[in-house]
């Protein structure tokens, strides 16, 4: 008897929990999830126009390009370009990840490159991030030239 009641309050402190757990996210907004491997990436909250994308992601590949040529001589300076990518991407992110999450990705892939080269001093590591960039950058304006 003890044992069934004992099931029967672990079970219930579990569902209580499960249903509890979106409600007590830090973040405040409770309307996002994560997708799944296999969804469809919603639109973009504050959709940007193809130009303005466009435009952000050039800032984007030049910051990169500059990054990788001062990591190995001016690590500051690697780094102070390094903080400048973030607003940037944050502006328009939404909107390359509707449009093509693989460009998406291997830009976030490549800012981790990139953050992490400028903090060491690692040119070879910076000119792969920016390459990535490129990489990236170039096949998504030519379908989405903006």
């Amino acid at each position: 008897m003890l044992t069934i009641m004992w099931r029967s309050a672990s079970l219930m402190l579990v569902a209580i929990s499960v249903v509890g757990l979106p409600s007590c996210s830090s973040g405040g907004d409770t309307s996002a999830v994560a997708p799944s491997p296999t969804s469809v990436v919603a639109a973009p909250e504050h959709p940007v126009t193809a130009a303005d994308v466009a435009a952000n992601l050039r800032k984007i590949e030049q910051i990169a390009g500059q990054i990788a040529q001062s990591a190995g001589t001016d690590k500051a300076e690697a780094i102070s370009l390094d903080g400048r990518l973030e607003p940037i991407w944050k502006q328009i992110e939404g909107t390359v990840r509707h449009n093509n999450e693989d460009t998406y990705l291997a830009m976030e892939d490549s800012f981790a490159v990139l953050e992490k080269a400028a903090d060491q001093g690692n040119a070879a590591a910076a000119a792969k991030g920016s390459a990535g960039i490129t990489s990236a950058v170039q096949p998504y304006l030519a379908k989405y030239s903006g």
